[in-house]
């Protein structure tokens, strides 16, 4: 059985976030999806709760009708070094054999503990990073379909934009 990571703070889930669940759904029977930093929130890099970026996978995964039987969504602080933040991911996860990132940081880390690392394809990363849609959404301009139309109302219902503009 093939068991799968995704790591990421997905500070908001965008479209190459849900392209890359797909992709790693295709390799893994079952995939653990680790949102980072899942401590913070109501920062510039940081602006969503772990409940809120929770929410948007649900919401993204129902709408793609992904197999979200086969998907668990689980939280992960920041550690003070980066052996400890491997430690606390293999005491989360238990048992995996696989790693999706394309973080070169990841990558080696996880190469160390002979852990299989595959590199998820990126969709135009140019616009579709974390950093581009909250800047977007910081300036009102043209970031709704840098995500999943899903996503975007529900980014509308919680306020995201002010809450970002309001961060100092």
């Amino acid at each position: 059985m093939r068991i799968g990571i995704l790591i990421g703070r997905f500070q908001p889930l965008h479209k190459g976030h849900v392209e890359a669940i797909a992709f790693s759904l295709q390799y893994s029977d079952k995939l653990f999806i680790v949102i980072g930093s899942s401590e913070k929130n109501n920062q510039k890099r940081n602006p969503f709760t772990f409940e809120e970026r929770k929410n948007m996978f649900k919401l993204a995964i129902n709408f793609r009708s992904m197999n979200d039987k086969a998907i668990k969504i689980v939280p992960i602080t920041d550690a003070k070094d980066h052996l400890e933040w491997v430690k606390s991911i293999n005491n989360t996860i238990g048992d995996y054999n696989v790693i999706f990132t394309n973080d070169e940081l990841t990558e080696k880390l996880f190469k160390k503990q002979n852990v299989e690392v595959i590199n998820v394809p990126l969709l135009d990363r140019e616009e579709l990073s974390g950093t581009e849609v909250r800047k977007r959404l910081e300036l009102d301009k043209d970031w709704q379909d840098l995500v999943m139309p899903i996503v975007a109302e529900y980014l509308v219902k919680i306020n995201a934009s002010d809450r970002i503009k309001s961060i100092i």
